[in-house]
């Protein structure tokens, strides 16, 4: 068989992979098949596994995707902050943002619900490495603003970190159906909860 030329060959990679994309978001890994991803792109199975050797290989390069947007939309912003609270407040922004992105207007929750199993042992591992790297982001900002005298959290600073994460997931996995003026509320309330609770000189930002 003749190879494709190389702007078919990559029309066909991106088929695959925004349909895939979609598919596991909303169904997550055990709810779609190679079958369900083929005929959503409306190639052959043989098409798809041109370009991907198994369906784990394909659904680890859509989590990979998933967690560059987070990256792009939330926690390089975090981290390229010099200012903690601009930091903090990048993190609510990039979830407004995030929420406005077509990729996810079908949902996203599927990728949280990998199955425990040998299969997909790599899967779950690249998921607990996305979150532990973004647990330090975000204990990196709220540190630094403990130095700077912005925040007191006491003893709870290991731990808000990962509560912001759970914040974060507990937020962008049913809010995709709000409106983004409503979605913008309820980041503005969780924002300014959390400054109320630890920002020691008593100011609200404006969200």
């Amino acid at each position: 068989m003749a190879r494709k030329p190389a702007h078919e060959q990559f029309d066909t990679l991106k088929a695959i992979q925004d349909c895939a994309f979609d598919l596991f978001g909303r169904y997550g890994y055990d709810g779609v098949s190679i079958g369900d991803i083929s005929t959503a792109a409306k190639l052959s199975k043989g098409a798809l596994y041109w370009h991907y050797t198994s369906k784990e290989a394909l659904y680890l390069a859509c989590l990979r995707r998933l967690h560059a947007l987070f990256d792009s939309y939330i926690f390089d912003v975090m981290r390229a902050e010099a200012d903690p609270v601009a930091g903090v407040l990048a993190l609510f922004n990039g979830i407004s943002r995030l929420l406005q992105d077509p990729l996810v207007r079908n949902g996203i929750a599927g990728y949280w619900l990998i199955p425990d199993s040998p299969d997909t042992a790599e899967l779950a591992a690249g998921q607990r490495a996305f979150e532990a790297r973004s647990v330090e982001v975000i204990r990196s900002v709220l540190a630094r603003g403990v130095e700077l005298g912005h925040f007191d959290f006491g003893d709870d600073l290991d731990d808000m970190s990962r509560a912001i994460i759970s914040i974060v997931e507990a937020v962008v996995l049913p809010l995709r159906h709000a409106t983004p003026e409503e979605v913008r509320r309820t980041l503005g309330v969780l924002a300014r909860t959390l400054f109320r609770a630890y920002d020691k000189r008593g100011l609200l930002p404006q969200f």
